[in-house]
């Protein structure tokens, strides 16, 4: 009876409208019959628990059932969130101001946490020789809600309105992750896994900007996934329409080869940042290379799977979830 339950909820839960979008959209570069794809999407749906949208990214019209198993789709992702993730200590992820506390060590640049329209002077002091500032939304995702503003005392007066938010320094990226990008900070999203007190780097991705402030997939970045060994760039980028890019389309500086400075001094951070909170195991972190050295950006106790999929970055087929579940329990 569960199962029939389970079965009714997700077939009237479905977003129908999507489901027909994206079935055009696979047709479209595969040539496949649509009915057919139709059928196939909503079987990946309850067999590998498969988003329509994951279906599209990892090209699962062309896998066979071993490489299917082998996506670590939004379904099996979330189990690995559940499961390995205390969600009594996730607010230290979701909440900037609990974030910034308790991962000082590692952000390398100065906050202010604006509560109240009483904090002029603290306001005055905190852009103090700063020619701009970051502001972000106490619990903002994706981007959404940040901005570059001048470190004038007029940014405080016209986003009272804002208040509670953060006020960051600028980070100055080093100028070999600007090349790449120079309009947003270039992050790079390092996944971990705490397993028994050791920490395993599971994989890491370069997130790319365009033409905005920030580099977020979501708000028109690009993807693309790090050599671990080596901290080479192995795949082109891939943006939110699944276009593949060798080269950045604006910057015109190649991404295929690309290397990332003081990859090894990210590595260790990333490694050393996943034990502070360690009823959290599964973690994104997103780190930035600053003048100064690496820069805890953020932790992320629901890293986005969207990293992992794109058959870009899969020529053999070959899924992440093999690799992530030899290491976890």
């Amino acid at each position: 009876m569960k199962k029939i339950r389970f079965l009714i909820g997700r077939i009237f839960g479905m977003n129908y409208r999507q489901l027909f979008d994206t079935v055009k959209k696979v047709h479209k570069v595969s040539g496949k019959n649509s009915i057919v794809l139709f059928f196939d999407i909503i079987y990946c749906g309850f067999k590998y628990q498969a988003g329509y949208i994951d279906y599209l990214n990892a090209r699962m019209d062309k896998l066979n059932n071993d490489e299917r198993r082998d996506v670590i789709t939004r379904g099996i992702n979330n189990q690995y969130v559940v499961k390995y993730n205390d969600f009594d200590y996730i607010h230290f992820f979701l909440n900037k101001v609990d974030f910034n506390k308790k991962f000082s060590k590692y952000l390398g640049r100065d906050w202010l946490l604006i509560k109240n329209k009483d904090q002029r002077d603290e306001f005055r002091k905190f852009i103090e020789g700063k020619t701009d500032f970051i502001l972000k939304p106490i619990d903002g995702t994706h981007g959404d809600g940040v901005a570059k503003l001048p470190a004038e005392m007029t940014s405080f007066d016209s986003n009272i309105d804002k208040i509670p938010y953060l006020a960051e320094e600028r980070i100055i990226q080093v100028k070999e992750m600007s090349a790449l990008n120079p309009s947003s900070v270039n992050t790079i999203r390092a996944i971990t896994f705490l397993k028994e007190g050791t920490v395993t780097l599971l994989a890491a991705y370069l997130r790319i900007g365009r033409d905005g402030i920030v580099d977020n997939f979501c708000n028109g970045g690009m993807l693309t996934p790090i050599d671990l060994n080596t901290g080479t760039l192995i795949y082109p980028a891939v943006d939110g329409e699944n276009i593949a890019y060798d080269i950045h389309p604006i910057t015109k500086k190649s991404i295929i080869g690309f290397k990332i400075p003081q990859w090894e001094e990210v590595k260790a951070m990333a490694i050393e940042a996943a034990h502070i909170v360690p009823q959290v195991r599964y973690v994104g972190w997103d780190i930035a290379i600053s003048e100064k050295g690496p820069c805890l950006i953020e932790g992320n106790e629901y890293p986005g799977h969207v990293f992992y999929v794109f058959a870009e970055h899969h020529p053999d087929g070959k899924g992440c979830r093999h690799i992530f579940e030899s290491v976890m329990d």
